[in-house]
């Protein structure tokens, strides 16, 4: 279990520390993010990649930021978006699961709490999405001007 958290942590630094170290803006790479965010936790059904692509025709942010920002719907945090679109909406989080039937049995089961799910699961996102956008713009903003302050004084050291 320990190598689990570990390998989770390791992961999780190397993309912060990529996110920082992007260049571009920080209203780029933050609304890349976010984005990448919204995606990630809204049921895009595994085309989130091509969403990202479209948008970015229409919109100037950070693709890796945007990959970066879609890792947020990774498995361990499903059930807490599932939970909190399902109580935003009123649904039991027992009646959002995958059913093992035939796909027309999806489609029955999910044609009266579906559009329901989508539009609490859509705001939990958008919610996420713009929280990450403001954490993510004042991250890059104090980690930049404190990286900029270290070159200052060790250009003065030198000097």
């Amino acid at each position: 279990m320990k190598n689990i958290f570990r390998k989770l942590r390791t992961l999780i630094n190397e993309n912060v520390h990529t996110l920082l170290s992007l260049r571009a803006s920080p209203h780029q790479i933050a609304l890349g993010l976010a984005i990448g965010v919204f995606i990630g936790i809204f049921p895009t059904f595994g085309l989130g990649g091509v969403f990202i692509i479209a948008l970015a025709t229409f919109w100037k942010f950070n693709i890796p930021g945007a990959l970066v920002g879609t890792l947020i719907g990774n498995p361990l945090f499903a059930p807490l978006w599932i939970t909190l679109s399902c109580l935003i909406t009123g649904i039991s989080p027992s009646e959002i699961k995958v059913p093992k039937e035939p796909f027309h049995e999806i489609l029955k089961h999910y044609s009266g709490i579906g559009l329901r799910y989508l539009v609490g699961n859509g705001l939990v996102s958008l919610f996420v999405a713009i929280l990450s956008y403001f954490i993510v713009t004042r991250a890059i903003q104090w980690y930049r001007a404190r990286k900029d302050k270290q070159v200052f004084i060790s250009k003065q050291g030198k000097t």
